[in-house]
């Protein structure tokens, strides 16, 4: 059954934004504007329009939105590759960013914020709460990182892609990935990340990756049976990058406590 989202002004349902990832997004998907003081405005009129489509169509009961740390995160401190890749913002994004903060704030909608945190992290707390006191989880994003978060059995937790209208539950994710969301770390661990500058182990792809963990249920169970895989070049760069494969795992792990 394809995942839905709960009935408008549904009581039981908790509404999540990864304000960070959100106001990135919408600066590149949005062809610039600016108002005028000829300040750079695409950003948040992205940001504010997704805000207020929660707001206006969802009516939420709980609604709260998370914020990337603006200190180094303990991810850094993993493997200082991590988005070492990744120039500066520009100095235009940054300036939208702080005002979608502020609107926000205006909102009066509570901030997660937290110094060494991703904003991924600290919604993955929130969902663990939430599911325990009862409640439905939307997580407003596309992030796949955060489709870890989707049960394989159940739509208790789904993704929102406001920009697309499109709801990720466990089916979804499935068939995006080939494999269930209980899994989908581990597939991310050995596909990498560039954008993230998440090494991975080179030549694994989703459909190989997949497959995998298909056959042998996790990464440790993968090398565990390595002598089993097949494919001579795949079984070198396996055991090639053994290292990489694991700290890829910690890297793309959501802190949950």
């Amino acid at each position: 059954m394809s995942a839905t989202l709960p009935p408008p002004g549904a009581e039981d349902a908790l509404y999540l934004v990864d304000l960070s990832g959100y106001v990135f997004r919408a600066y590149h998907a949005i062809a610039p504007l600016s108002n005028s003081k000829g300040e750079p405005t695409h950003a948040t009129y992205g940001t504010t329009a997704m805000l207020q489509k929660i707001v206006d169509g969802r009516k939420p009961a709980f609604f709260a939105v998370a914020m990337d740390s603006k200190t180094r995160t303990f991810r850094k401190d993993l493997d200082p590759r991590y988005k070492a890749n990744r120039p500066p913002p520009p100095v235009d994004l940054h300036q939208q960013m702080q005002r979608c903060e502020e609107i926000v704030r205006a909102y009066d909608i509570p901030v997660f914020q937290e110094d060494g945190l991703e904003a991924d992290d600290l919604i993955a707390c929130v969902v663990e709460k939430a599911i325990a006191e009862g409640l439905r989880v939307v997580i407003a994003s596309a992030d796949k990182d955060l489709m870890q978060l989707v049960h394989d059995h159940d739509d208790r937790v789904v993704l929102w892609d406001t920009m697309r209208d499109r709801v990720f539950g466990p089916e979804e994710v499935h068939a995006k990935f080939g494999v269930p969301p209980s899994k989908l770390r581990d597939l991310l661990a050995l596909m990498g990340d560039s954008s993230d500058n998440v090494p991975g182990v080179p030549s694994v792809g989703p459909k190989t990756a997949a497959d995998l963990l298909l056959q042998h249920g996790t990464l440790e169970g993968i090398y565990q049976n390595l002598d089993s895989v097949k494919r001579p070049k795949l079984k070198e760069a396996l055991a090639t990058h053994e290292d990489d494969a694991f700290v890829s795992q910690r890297l793309v792990t959501l802190k949950r406590d």
